[in-house]
């Protein structure tokens, strides 16, 4: 893969942040630090990765955030005097904000990040994600917890091998199974049309940005993943078939194509048949 410079970035690519290996001696450097939230904080990194595992194999990476390229300005916080400047537009616990690309590639839990660029782009591109990137940063906001859960949550629906797509596919079958996660995502991003500024987490602030601006990104919703991890067992005699899925002619199903989302990972994102990666940024010791 091609490494890039700063000078290779282009307005709107999109960053997708790979971390180191996950080190048990880590969680007690970061509790000495920052007690249970510094473990807490160093554990997320990886919950995000290990629930959206990819497709890679035994090249698999730690994919845990998203970010994106854009102008903005960075005296925003300060009351001074507007400084417009190319950085790194994220959403993160402190809502959303900007780095410069040398603290964000010299900071301990970026590895590797992959630019994904979108194919075709228009000659008005940059400017109206540019546009867009700054609506959303004009605010500082606050990080939603409860999407980022909601992702842990799509994850194990979208994967052959999530437990709760398991749980829906032993009662319902494949197809059934396949539907009412269909439905539920239809459900989730329809809500998110109206209640963008409180579901911010770090790949929704870039799908969000991409919709604003008229570049909706479709996202893969099913992913076949064989895993050998165990699996927990679950009763399901208690529960009964609905109207809905009584309604439901299985094999009238089509195959299900992708769809365009805002509530998706940061995989899904990198996955998108939209975007291609166009290069990778490497760790500045």
């Amino acid at each position: 893969m091609k490494e890039l410079k700063e000078s290779d970035l282009q307005i709107g690519d999109i960053l997708i942040f790979e971390d180191f290996n996950f080190e048990y001696g880590k969680l007690w450097k970061h509790f000495k630090k920052d007690g249970l939230k510094g473990i807490f904080y160093y554990l997320l990194h990886y919950l995000i990765a290990w629930f959206d595992p990819g497709k890679e194999g035994e090249q698999y990476r730690n994919i845990y955030h998203a970010a994106v390229w854009g102008n903005v300005d960075v005296n925003r916080d300060n009351n001074g005097l507007p400084s417009f400047e190319n950085c790194v537009v994220q959403a993160g616990i402190s809502g959303i904000g900007c780095a410069s690309f040398e603290d964000t590639m010299s900071h301990e839990t970026v590895m590797n990040v992959y630019v994904c660029r979108k194919k075709n782009q228009p000659e008005s591109f940059e400017q109206d994600i540019n546009n867009s990137v700054r609506n959303f940063y004009k605010e500082i906001g606050s990080y939603s917890f409860e999407t980022a859960w909601l992702l842990a949550v799509i994850c194990s629906s979208r994967y052959s091998s999530g437990t709760i797509y398991k749980i829906l596919e032993a009662k319902y079958g494949k197809r059934k199974a396949k539907f009412i996660v269909s439905s539920i995502l239809e459900l989730i991003n329809k809500y998110n049309n109206d209640h963008q500024r409180d579901m911010v987490a770090c790949s929704v602030l870039v799908a969000m940005i991409y919709k604003n601006a008229g570049y909706e990104l479709p996202v893969n919703v099913f992913e076949a993943i064989n895993s050998e991890l165990p699996s927990p067992k679950f009763d399901l005699d208690e529960l009964d078939e609905n109207e809905l899925m009584q309604a439901v002619n299985a094999e009238t199903l089509g195959d299900w194509p992708t769809l365009k989302e805002t509530v998706v990972t940061p995989r899904q994102l990198m996955e998108s048949p939209d975007v291609e990666v166009v290069g990778v940024l490497r760790h500045i010791k």
